[in-house]
């Protein structure tokens, strides 16, 4: 009985020992593995070959993104070369060069017709004291091809008008002109007016050479034009 017993305590002995030891040795394999100290998965080597054809054509994709941003940001840059000018005149004399112009580029082109109000310049001496002055003062300048005539309606009466002008640089040019031939002061009032406006589209995408080219072919210091270079 006793070596039974003996026997027993020896058995439980030998269980506990084994046991601890065991403990320690799974306990030292999981100190030797690492792992990076984020949240990502670990996959093992089989998982990764099965992802390989999901990672290319993810690849796939952010290439052809990447190709279509590129090709959308080259037709922008060329599209913002390019433009459809708009030229706007008051004078149907100025038109008509503008319309030969275009035939003879063989340009398309389109025509409107409006109204807006603009700045006009008049030039005028003062009223002198009587009519018969300011008839002298018109003979006076005709004698020195100066055109000038005198107005007779309400305030304006017995000023003597000497031309309506719609740029103000032409306006003071003028102005000096007559006051040194004529010697009376020539005085100016701006104000805005009402007028007809003649609109011609360059119906077809232009580049900035092609614009040169094309205003090349006007004196500009004779002619009124505005010019607006509108996106097509």
């Amino acid at each position: 009985m006793k070596w039974l017993f003996l026997f027993v305590v020896l058995l439980n002995a030998a269980f506990f020992g084994w046991q601890r030891v065991a403990q320690e040795a799974v306990t030292k394999k999981q100190d030797s593995v690492y792992g990076p100290p984020t949240s990502e998965k670990i996959r093992l080597l089989s998982e990764v070959s099965a992802l390989k054809p999901e990672i290319e054509a993810s690849v796939s994709v952010a290439s052809q993104v990447e190709q279509a941003l590129s090709k959308g940001l080259s037709d922008d840059l060329r599209s913002s070369a390019v433009f459809c000018p708009r030229l706007e005149t008051e004078h149907q004399e100025d038109k008509k060069q503008i319309i030969q112009a275009l035939n003879d580029l063989g340009w398309p082109y389109k025509e409107k017709e409006s109204t807006g109000k603009r700045a006009k310049f008049w030039l005028y001496i003062a009223a002198p004291e009587t009519p018969a002055l300011a008839d002298r003062i018109v003979k006076e300048l005709a004698a020195k091809s100066i055109d000038s005539f005198v107005i007779n309606r309400a305030e304006m009466k017995n000023r003597i008008s000497l031309g309506l002008y719609s740029s103000k640089v032409r306006a003071e040019q003028s102005k000096i002109s007559i006051q040194n031939a004529s010697g009376y002061v020539v005085d100016v009032y701006e104000h805005m007016r009402t007028v007809s406006l003649q609109q011609v589209e360059i119906d077809q995408p232009i580049d900035e050479s092609e614009w040169e080219d094309f205003m090349s072919r006007f004196d500009l210091s004779k002619m009124m034009i505005k010019l607006e270079k509108n996106p097509c």
